[in-house]
């Protein structure tokens, strides 16, 4: 009896905190449709309950109705139906790495295709009037505006880039705005500015790049979870600016400068062993671990930075975080 009252006085209690997230937009009112498609489980429960009336199992029946309830509110949380994943839209957008270039039609002058003195012709002939060429992009500057869900960079692809994105709600669409000057290109991904309170979007973007280019990546989001693997890649510049987030990074084999601001965040940076580092920390309440760094003038130094073939400049300002760098070895 002492362990049904317990059961049963932490599913009210359970019930009270949903409701209470529900009134503080934390839980979408969307949890008791899952909640309500497990009503089977009270049969369940009353069967049990009878089954063990009086015995030492009775507390199962309001265990059942408990976990039950759990299994809803996670399920809703997650972005799941019970019926099965939430359908969501998936676009990718993406630029050729080779781009048409126009090219001046080439022109010869009469002396040049034989013509004869005594004409005293000086007006240039043209040769061909379409002349058409590929030029190679050499530089890209990509950014990125996100509001919330899971952004991943770690694949490469023959394209200049390549974005997937998944959403669940339309407003959540992106966009691309493109611009070239050269062999220079500028891309902005976006998605318009969201009105309205989107619990659990499920969002993600999935951006691909080459590994030939060299690339600036300014990351702009609110809350996110971002992977990122940029030892493959010619990352020059990157900067991140988001809310609280949990940042997984891997620094790009190349001479760079990474720039991270941030609230309350989880960061983990990776470090391939040939490159020497220097990192500026701005934190409010932080847990650090930086075995691999002396610490100079309030500067972290790398012991391999003299000797490194590769530079990086490291700069995060963050509030209350947990920040641990480190080296590895990265093929």
């Amino acid at each position: 009896m002492k362990a049904n009252r317990i059961i049963g006085g932490f599913t009210l209690l359970l019930i009270g905190i949903i409701l209470l997230a529900n009134t503080l937009d934390i839980l979408e009112w969307s949890v008791w449709s899952n909640i309500i498609k497990l009503w089977p489980l009270l049969l369940v429960s009353w069967g049990v309950s009878l089954i063990f009336r009086g015995r030492s199992l009775s507390f199962l029946g309001p265990l059942i109705i408990f976990l039950g309830i759990i299994i809803g509110v996670v399920a809703s949380y997650m972005g799941i139906g019970l019926e099965g994943e939430i359908v969501r839209e998936v676009k990718t957008l993406s630029r050729e790495i080779a781009v048409e270039v126009e090219k001046i039609p080439e022109v010869e002058t009469p002396s040049q295709i034989g013509v004869l003195p005594e004409t005293e012709s000086t007006q240039p002939v043209e040769i061909s009037s379409e002349v058409k060429e590929y030029s190679e992009i050499e530089k890209a500057s990509i950014k990125l505006k996100f509001d919330v869900g899971t952004i991943n960079i770690g694949e490469s692809t023959p394209l200049l880039y390549e974005c997937i994105s998944h959403y669940r709600y339309k407003e959540f669409e992106p966009f691309e705005k493109y611009s070239i000057v050269g062999k220079e290109a500028d891309i902005l991904i976006y998605h318009s500015p969201i009105k309205g309170n989107f619990r659990n979007p499920k969002n993600k973007w999935q951006l691909k790049l080459n590994n030939q280019p060299i690339y600036d990546l300014n990351i702009e989001t609110g809350a996110v979870n971002m992977d990122c693997n940029l030892s493959r890649f010619k990352v020059e510049n990157l900067y991140i600016e988001s809310g609280a987030s949990n940042i997984n990074l891997s620094i790009p084999k190349y001479n760079s400068k990474i720039v991270i601001d941030t609230g309350a965040s989880n960061i983990d940076i990776a470090i391939p062993k040939n490159v020497g580092a220097t990192v500026n920390i701005d934190s409010g309440i932080a847990v650090k671990d930086l075995d691999d760094f002396i610490k100079k003038n309030g500067t972290y130094i790398s012991h391999n930075y003299n000797e490194s073939e590769f530079k990086t400049e490291i700069d995060i300002e963050c509030g209350v975080s947990r920040i641990d760098i480190y080296y590895i070895d990265i093929p």
